[in-house]
C-alpha cells in the first residue's frame, strides 16, 4: 500500500549507492547490522504489552472513546453514539462500521468504548503482531559479521565465475537520484509571482489594486 520501508531504504544509502556492487552489500549488510541490533535492544528493553507505536495509537482511540455512549443490543452488538452520529460494533466478529476495527486489527475508539463499558480487556482485541513478543522476533535473527574480502575462504568453483556486466544501452545524460514522485502525492497549486501565494495567479491576486 505504501513505499515506505522502499524510501527510507533509499534515503539512507543515497550516497552509497555510486560505489561499486561489492562495497555497496557490505554497507547493507552493515546497515542491516546495526538496525537489527538496536531494534532488538530496545525490544528488550520495552516492558509494555504492545510496541510503543501501537501502545500510542491505543491509547489515542481511547481519549477518543470517552466522549462516546455506548447502547448495547445484545452480548456482543453494540450501538455508539456522539450528537448526531451512531457505529455498530459487533465484538464476537470484531468489526465496526467505521472499518478500522477489522482494518486495523486493534481496538478503535468506538469498540474501547464498548469495552470500558463491559469492563473488557481491550488488548485481547488487538492484532499479536502488535505485540512486543512479535516485535523481539523479527529482529531475533542475527546479521553475522563477514570480515575484510581479503580474509574470505571461498570454494574454487566460485572463484571461476566470471561476472559480466549486463548487456544494455547506456542513456545519455546524467542518472537521476531523486525519485519520481507520484502525481496523488502533491498536487501543483498555482503561484503568484507578484506575492508569492498560492492558489491563484497574478490576474487574480488580492493585493492587485482595482482599475480605474
Amino acid at each position: 500500500m505504501t513505499s515506505n520501508i522502499a524510501e527510507l531504504l533509499n534515503a539512507a544509502i543515497v550516497t552509497t549507492r555510486e560505489v561499486p556492487i561489492t562495497t555497496l552489500l557490505e554497507c547493507l549488510r552493515g546497515l542491516l547490522q546495526d538496525w537489527t541490533y538496536t531494534n532488538r535492544k530496545l525490544a528488550q528493553k520495552t516492558m509494555i504489552r504492545l510496541t510503543p507505536a501501537a501502545e500510542q495509537s491505543l491509547t489515542n482511540n481511547f481519549i477518543c472513546s470517552l466522549r462516546l455512549a455506548v447502547k448495547p443490543a445484545n452480548e456482543y452488538l453494540f450501538e455508539v453514539f456522539k450528537e448526531n452520529k451512531s457505529w455498530i460494533v459487533n465484538l464476537k466478529e470484531r468489526i465496526c462500521t467505521c472499518n478500522r476495527f477489522q482494518k486495523e486489527e486493534m481496538s478503535c475508539g468506538h469498540a474501547l468504548a464498548v469495552m470500558k463499558e463491559m469492563n473488557i480487556d481491550p488488548y485481547d482485541y488487538c492484532s499479536h503482531y502488535y505485540t512486543t513478543k512479535v516485535w523481539l522476533e523479527t529482529y531475533d535473527a542475527t546479521v553475522y559479521l563477514v570480515g575484510k574480502q581479503k580474509h574470505w575462504e571461498l570454494p574454487n568453483f566460485f572463484k571461476d565465475i566470471i561476472v559480466l556486466p549486463p548487456f544494455e544501452r547506456v542513456k545519455n545524460g546524467r542518472p537521476k537520484k531523486r525519485r519520481i514522485i507520484a502525481t496523488w502525492e502533491t498536487k501543483k497549486k498555482n503561484k503568484c509571482s507578484k506575492c508569492g501565494q498560492r492558489d491563484y495567479n497574478r490576474k487574480t491576486c488580492r493585493t492587485r489594486p482595482p482599475r480605474s
